[in-house]
Order: structure tokens, then C-alpha cells, then sequence
């Protein structure tokens, strides 16, 4: 397994198959209802009685299906004196196929990060105290940091929720950028969970819905498909109309507990949040590990936050699900939109701007818990490997090393031009990256040759660059760029005004005289 398949956990892939299977099978695209029914307590309790008696209703209705095709060769045996070997291997095939996909399974819990602990965290179990009795809840046994713009509270544990134990989820990126006051509303948030009961629920609803997936997944392209397909689309809808109605209702005990201001900003910060870290792990942190290095990763986090180009794209994802976002009917929250109508918050503000104390001051010491993550995710062995570098030295480090090691496997390549006689257009480039397509490759597009070609171009006018005594320079959610004295040149933006003819040839050729690489040939040595 790859670093970034570790870093980037995956979720539970039998509940994975479960949605996929009845998501095919489903057309229906829109809710019929996006609001907070006005007696919350009596519609859920409706709700979940109903998806209870469906719960109970999905094991009887397969029951009699795989009781049925197990009589359909006994019948004929009894009644008819003969049996069809085929019929009756289909049916007992099917039928046994349907009772294992209805067997419980154990539920065994794994701790999904590093255990925290109350005498090193004071501040952040004080929090959750203080939050379980504002919500009338108990406490969870056990407290997790983890790797995802997340918190959450569940039983984990034993068999359809019996044997099970509440633990609680604690993300570090959630920590690092939220205020107090927001953290505290997402902390309430999740014990609303608790206050609403759907909590209990959760390990029946899942554990049906995994067998209902299980059970689809079996009986796939078979005749006795169809029954299960219409089953698994009405639970799936009813159970997740449930859902997203206990968010709703989870919402407004966080609103109580930490004021609406709170809980809105949190929601909106939040979704800005998830895709952010997503790229930051991958454009920036996985290129690190690979090469061998580890940074100060939670450092880096609030840096690439800081950046005013992942700010504005925040407000842009903020602003965009606020107007305009919707909620698919397999959606186990509501969007954005729906959830701060519910709240009385339909401003627009976008990000609030809150200058309240960050919660990761609730932790002590983030960079030692980002690096406990860290081994735990990979393991001390493999940590243990990786050498300690600040970002100040990564573009050296990684990305400049990374641009040698590049032009060394293509100098043959590259040498077939020099700095300011490269073509230009992107037919120039799709041709240019067709003779990187080695023959054991299939079906690489234009998008992807052109994008190969400009990729070993850059390490190409890198190289020569470096050189020529500049240096590489980046920080975490900023391009990386060549620096000298008080001049800076972005190789890779070069490259892509060129495969986009954003720059005429006369042009291009005036910036290599400015940078001095004009007549070299690119490759290893530079040489014109």
C-alpha cells in the first residue's frame, strides 16, 4: 500500500459496495423535502419506527426468498420425482448466498488514531464535559485524534450494537482551523447525536444496510436481483431522509449550547476545510514522505491556510454551496444551504471572521500530535526512516532534487532543444509528450501528453536555472519558484503559457535572455 492510500484512510469498503450496488439501481435524483418538520421529536420517532420495522422487515423478506428457492428443488424432488441439477444448484446457490449476507458481523473496533489522554489535554476534555452536561449526555469512554477534517461520536464495538461503547473523534485539522467557539458548536453538534438517539440507532441502521449491500452485491445480474434492488432503494431512502433530519436536529442543540454565530460559522468553515486538506495532503505532503522527508506537517497546514489563493478559493466553495448547493437523495446531511436556512443564518457572509482563541490551543503540543499521527499511520519503523526537514528546505530538498533526478531519466529528450527554441501550442506539445508515452501504455490523451511534456520542460528550465545560481523556493500552498537576488521566475507557469500560447515566441525568448538560459540546451549539462 502506497503512502497516500495510507495517509488518506478509506472508508469501511463493504459499506462502500453496499452504496454502490443500490445507487445503480436507483434514478430518483431530488428530496422531496429539505426543511425541519415543525414536532421534530414526533416526525423522528415516526421516522425511525418506520426504518426499525423496515430493519426487521428486510431479514423476514429475505428469510422467505432464501427459504423459497431452497423449496423450489425439495419441491421437485418431492413432488415430482426428479431434480434439475441446474435449477437447484442456482437456488441453493442463491439461497445460501442471501442467509450469509444476513449473519451480524462482529464489529471490531480499531482505534482510528492516537488515544488521548485527560492528564495531557486538560483544556480539550474540560471542553467535552462541559459540552456532555449542557447536553444532559454521558461522556465517551475513549477520545481519538484523527487524520480527518472531522469529529464524530459512536458506538463501537460488539454485534448490532449490543456490546459497544461510545468513543469520540477528534480531528487535528478540525482543531487547527477552527476558533473555540466553533469547535465547541461542532463538539455539541455530535453529542445532539446522543440527545437525539441516534446514536443507538446508528450500528442497526448501518449493520442492515451493509447486509442489504452484501446481499445485492451477491445476487447481482441474477433472477432474484430485482426484489432486493427495490428494497435497498427504499431504505436507503427512508434511512437517510433520517439522517439528514437528525442533523438538522443535532444543528440546533449545538446552536443552543454554543450560539448559532458559532454553529454557522463552524458549518461554513468546514466545508471550505474539507477539500482544502485534501489537496494540501496530497500536493503537499505526500510528495515530502515519498522523497524521504518528514516536515512539521500541522506548521505547513497553517501556512497553506494562511495563503491568500487557498483563502479566496475557501470563499469560493463557501459562497457556491451557501447559493447554490443541493442535497442528493443519498446524502447523509443536508447541504450547506438547507442546514443554514435551519439556523436562521442565509446571510451570505461567506467565512466569518472570528477572533476568538484557535482550538488547537485546547491540545498541547500540535506539532508532537501531527507527528504522533503520522507514526501511527505509518508505523514507527517507517517514521523512523524519514529524515526531518523544515518547508524552507523542501524545494531543495525534494522539488529541486526531484527536477535533477527528472532531466537525468529524459536528457536524450530534452537535449533535442534549447531553453528559447522550444515549440509552442498545444499541438506542439501533444506531439512533444507523445514521444514520453512508452509502449506498454494505452489510451493516454492529448491532456495527458501535453501535461507530461510541460511537466520534464519545467525540470528541463529548472535545472538550468539552478545552475546558473538561483535557487528553488516554495512554501506550502504556494507555486514553486526560482529565486535570485530579488528576481523570481515560475518555471512551470512558463511552460503552461506555452503549451497554451498565452505568450508569443518573440516574448518567450526575451524572458530567457532576462533569466540568462537563452541558447542553452536543455538536458543535463546546459550546453548550447
Amino acid at each position: 500500500m502506497s503512502v497516500e492510500e495510507v495517509w488518506r484512510r478509506k472508508s469501511d469498503a463493504e459499506l462502500a459496495e453496499a452504496q454502490h450496488r443500490i445507487r445503480e439501481y436507483t434514478e430518483e435524483a431530488q428530496l422531496s423535502s429539505n426543511t425541519v418538520p415543525e414536532n421534530q421529536t414526533a416526525w423522528l420517532a415516526q421516522r425511525v419506527f418506520l426504518a426499525l420495522g423496515l430493519m426487521a422487515g428486510f431479514y423476514l423478506f429475505a428469510l422467505a426468498i432464501a427459504l423459497a428457492l431452497l423449496w423450489i428443488p425439495y419441491a421437485e424432488w418431492t413432488y415430482a420425482g426428479r431434480i434439475h441439477i441446474k435449477i437447484a444448484a442456482l437456488c441453493i446457490g442463491g439461497a445460501f448466498t442471501v442467509l450469509w449476507a444476513l449473519v451480524p458481523r462482529v464489529d471490531r473496533f480499531d482505534p482510528p488514531g492516537p488515544r488521548l489522554e485527560e492528564s495531557t489535554h486538560p483544556r480539550l476534555f474540560t471542553l467535552i464535559r462541559e459540552v456532555a452536561g449542557a447536553t444532559n449526555q454521558a461522556e465517551p469512554s475513549d477520545v481519538f485524534l484523527v487524520n480527518e477534517v472531522n469529529a464524530w461520536v459512536t458506538h463501537r464495538g460488539g454485534t448490532m450494537g449490543f456490546g459497544s461503547h461510545r468513543v469520540m473523534g477528534v480531528g487535528l485539522p478540525l482543531l487547527q482551523a477552527l476558533s473555540v467557539p466553533e469547535f465547541k458548536a461542532i463538539v455539541a453538534h455530535e453529542f445532539g447525536h446522543y440527545s437525539s438517539g441516534d446514536v443507538k440507532l446508528g450500528p442497526w441502521i448501518y449493520k442492515t444496510r451493509a447486509a442489504i449491500g452484501r446481499t445485492i452485491a451477491g445476487v447481482h445480474e441474477t433472477f432474484i436481483e430485482a426484489p432486493f434492488q427495490w428494497y435497498g432503494r427504499l431504505f436507503l431512502r427512508l434511512t437517510h431522509g433520517v439522517s439528514r433530519q437528525q442533523e438538522f436536529i443535532a444543528d440546533q442543540i449545538a446552536a443552543r449550547v454554543a450560539g448559532t454565530a458559532a454553529m454557522a460559522s463552524a458549518l461554513r468553515r468546514v466545508t471550505a476545510l474539507a477539500p482544502a486538506f485534501s489537496v494540501y495532503v496530497r500536493q503537499e505532503v505526500i510528495p515530502v514522505l515519498q522523497a524521504g522527508f518528514m516536515p512539521p506537517i500541522a506548521a505547513g497546514f497553517s501556512s497553506f491556510l494562511a495563503t491568500s489563493r487557498v483563502a479566496a478559493a475557501s470563499r469560493e466553495i463557501v459562497d457556491a454551496a451557501e447559493s447554490n448547493g443541493q442535497t442528493d437523495l443519498f446524502d447523509t446531511h443536508p447541504s450547506l444551504r438547507h442546514r443554514l436556512a435551519a439556523l436562521g443564518s442565509t446571510n451570505g457572509e461567506g467565512l466569518s471572521a472570528d477572533d476568538s482563541e484557535p482550538a488547537y490551543k485546547l491540545i498541547n503540543g500540535l506539532e508532537t500530535q501531527a507527528h504522533a499521527l503520522a507514526e501511527f499511520a505509518f508505523g514507527a519503523d517507517t517514521m523512523a526512516k524519514l529524515k526531518r526537514v523544515d518547508w524552507e528546505s523542501v524545494a531543495d530538498s525534494v522539488y529541486a532534487a526531484g527536477w535533477r533526478d527528472l532531466v537525468k531519466e529524459h536528457s536524450a529528450w530534452l537535449s533535442r532543444y534549447t531553453a528559447d527554441g522550444l515549440p509552442i501550442g498545444k499541438p506542439a506539445f501533444i506531439r512533444l509528450g507523445s514521444d514520453l508515452v512508452r509502449g506498454d501504455e494505452e489510451n493516454i490523451n492529448s491532456d495527458v501528453r501535453i501535461a507530461r511534456a510541460a511537466h520534464v520542460i519545467t525540470a528541463g528550465i529548472g535545472v538550468l536555472l539552478l545552475d546558473r545560481g538561483w535557487r528553488a523556493h516554495t512554501t506550502p500552498g504556494m507555486p514553486l519558484l526560482v529565486v535570485r537576488g530579488s528576481e523570481t521566475f515560475d518555471p512551470a507557469d512558463s511552460v503552461r503559457q506555452l503549451a497554451d500560447e498565452a505568450i508569443t515566441q518573440d516574448a518567450w525568448k526575451v524572458q530567457c535572455q532576462s533569466v540568462g538560459i537563452a541558447g542553452l540546451r536543455l538536458g543535463l549539462h546546459g550546453i548550447a
